[in-house]
């Protein structure tokens, strides 16, 4: 049975994964080597990514931490803020790659 992913569509997964663990965006380069079909799926993990984390910031804000946990709320502040960052970073990737898609794969809308 053949792979149903490429390499370049496992490198992107593999940027998308990891654009958490840094500070720096990735660069718009990085998706014009990729083919239309690929460049989809990664739109696709993209806004999974985004959805998974803004489900466990809402989890972060609606949670309420007994009176005597310490610091708790501060923490959760912390997480929500870290969240809040990386939602911000995966929405600009998205948005970087669908103006990629626009700009390339004519067949397919926005």
């Amino acid at each position: 049975m053949k792979p149903r992913y490429t390499t370049s569509a496992a490198f992107i997964v593999m940027v998308l994964s990891l654009a958490g663990c840094g500070s720096t965006a990735v660069k718009p380069s990085a998706y014009q080597s990729v083919s239309c079909t690929e460049l989809d799926d990664a739109i696709g993990v993209n806004s999974k990514e985004i959805s998974a984390t803004a489900i466990r910031r809402g989890k972060v804000d609606s949670w309420q931490p007994p009176f005597w946990m310490a610091g708790a709320k501060k923490g959760a502040a912390a997480v929500h803020n870290k969240q809040t960052r990386k939602i911000g970073r995966l929405q600009e990737q998205g948005e970087q790659m669908t103006g990629e898609r626009a700009r390339r794969c004519r067949g397919i809308s926005p």
